[in-house]
């Protein structure tokens, strides 16, 4: 999808171009660190430690990735491109992670808001999550947070 590889928004094209599906996949979960006003250093950890596992980077890269994609939503962030080409390019595995690390954001401070726990909602399902697989990521998260009855 062009409009990931450097002609984001109509911006050129950045000196080190970023692979399309990590940009959109940090750029959606640094959306749902701000959801609540604040990115908190839990959650930029949380974000930081996802974008390493998931796409084997380096403190450095992954550093550099959140710029990029704090680039984009400094702009505007649109969801369901952005959803939609994770969709077509991430297994259903890695898309359900992408929501457990969302639900993993939003929880970080023991609190969840409305607005968090909408779009984390809106997201999984334009990432074509079925309601009970988003929730059971939820469940999963709570319980791994200890926020929940096991």
């Amino acid at each position: 999808m062009q409009r990931f590889k450097g002609d984001v928004m109509g911006e050129p094209a950045p000196a080190h171009p970023h692979d399309p599906l990590r940009l959109a996949t940090a750029a959606v979960l640094l959306d749902i660190g701000y959801a609540d006003g604040t990115l908190t250093t839990e959650e930029s950890e949380d974000l930081a430690t996802y974008l390493k596992r998931a796409f084997a980077l380096s403190d450095e890269d992954a550093n550099d990735l959140v710029n990029a994609a704090q680039e984009i939503r400094n702009r505007t962030i649109d969801h369901f491109a952005m959803t939609n080409f994770i969709r077509q390019h991430a297994t259903l595995d890695e898309r359900i992670e992408i929501v457990r690390t969302m639900w993993r954001m939003v929880y970080s401070d023991g609190r969840l808001t409305d607005y968090e726990n909408y779009l984390v909602r809106k997201l999984a399902d334009l990432l074509g999550l079925e309601h009970h697989v988003m929730i059971d990521a939820k469940v999963a998260v709570l319980r791994e947070l200890g926020l929940a009855a096991r």
